[in-house]
């Protein structure tokens, strides 16, 4: 069992190696639209957590009806963002975060991945990396016409 220490030093590792494998790779952590969306309600992110790794388009707002709302926006464009980014792409409208709130989410999920299998870390990577490239991908498709109709 790690200390609270122990496990933030973990994580400030991971994310740091990620930052360097993505470099790597040819994409600064910078150059990821991530927070840059454009659409207040919309994020894409990485997590990884108790539950896996996640790639995410991540639709949040205070209003029930205003997150409903985007999220129904890109249910419309599921077709193309289906055709870019594969069947293993999971979509659900009303995702509880433990302990915290609702969001709308469309996601990659790695199950079983762990932040202490650091033996693991370079799939993780791997995972993240090429996953969120695709995601990134898709919104950007569809990012437009979505923002034109919230």
């Amino acid at each position: 069992m790690y200390t609270k220490e122990e496990s933030k030093e973990v994580k400030i590792q991971f994310w740091d190696g990620f930052k360097r494998y993505s470099k790597e790779k040819g994409r600064k952590m910078t150059s990821w639209v991530l927070r840059g969306t454009q659409i207040k309600e919309v994020q894409l992110k990485f997590d990884l957590n108790e539950n896996g790794a996640f790639v995410i388009i991540q639709i949040d707002s205070k209003l029930d009806s205003k997150r409903h709302s985007v999220y129904e926006q890109f249910e419309k464009y599921k077709p193309v963002i289906m055709s870019t980014c594969g069947a293993d792409l999971k979509w659900e409208k009303d995702y509880f975060i433990e302990g915290f709130k609702d969001v709308g989410m469309i996601y990659y999920h790695l199950e079983g991945a762990s932040i202490y299998n650091k033996g693991e870390w370079k799939s993780y990577f791997e995972f993240m990396f090429s996953k969120m490239t695709i995601l990134e991908e898709a919104f950007l498709d569809v990012k437009d016409v979505v923002l034109q109709a919230v």
